[in-house]
Order: C-alpha cells, then structure tokens, then sequence
C-alpha cells in the first residue's frame, strides 16, 4: 500500500544509525548496508580519510541490489593510496536511489590499520 507524503524524500534525509568510526581491515567489512520492500534514497556518505598515511591503501565498495534477495552487484569501486591532499581528506559519494538494497563496504590491505570516520544519511519512509 502506498503512502503519501506532503514532504519530498529529499527533505526527510536523516543520520543513519551506521554512521560513527571504523577500524579498517584487510577484508572487506561492511559499513552501511539498507535494503526495504519499497522505493528509497541513499542520501550520501562522508568518509574522512585525514588518518592515511605513506604506503596506506584504502579501497570503497559500493554495491546495490536489483532484484528482491538478489545479490549485490558492484556499482563502484574506488581507491585511495598514500597521504590524502587535503581537498581529499574527507571524500563523498552521493545518491543511489533503490528498492532491493545499497551496500558500502571498506577495506585496508596495505598499511597499517587506521580508523576512517563515516557519516551516512538516508531517507527511508
């Protein structure tokens, strides 16, 4: 059943819950993941990337979902080496809209293991 609102989803963005700071690993871990059974927005990300250092390999992974229980298909990858300059030092990825599923996952496999501060906002009814 539909429901109707009076407020655009863009003004209903909030904080995800799954914002705070992270301990990367050489795994992938994941970061922000949301999946519902109707139509919502990813708003953005912010990572603060201040704590990379010589030789730090930092690498991002966003995937989403297009069917219902489908799996995850990669939507971008990036990657981030060495001391960041400081117009990259807190770096965004912008908004996906979805159904099925939005997944962020990080990871560290070169260097020495750093905390990465994530902002996550999303509008979800």
């Amino acid at each position: 059943m539909a429901t109707a609102y009076t407020v655009p989803a863009s003004l209903r963005i909030k904080r995800s819950a799954q914002s705070g700071i992270y301990t990367m690993t050489a795994a992938w871990q994941t970061v922000y993941a949301n999946a519902q059974l109707y139509a919502w927005m990813f708003a953005a990300a912010e990572i603060d990337l201040t704590n990379m250092l010589a030789a730090d390999d930092i690498e991002i992974r966003i995937s989403k979902r297009n069917a219902l229980g489908g799996a995850y298909i990669v939507k971008d990858q990036l990657l981030f080496e060495d001391v960041q300059p400081v117009e990259t030092k807190k770096i965004t990825i912008g908004p996906v809209m979805d159904t099925f599923g939005v997944l962020i996952e990080m990871r560290q496999p070169v260097g020495g293991l750093i905390t990465c501060y994530c902002e996550f906002f999303d509008a979800v009814r």
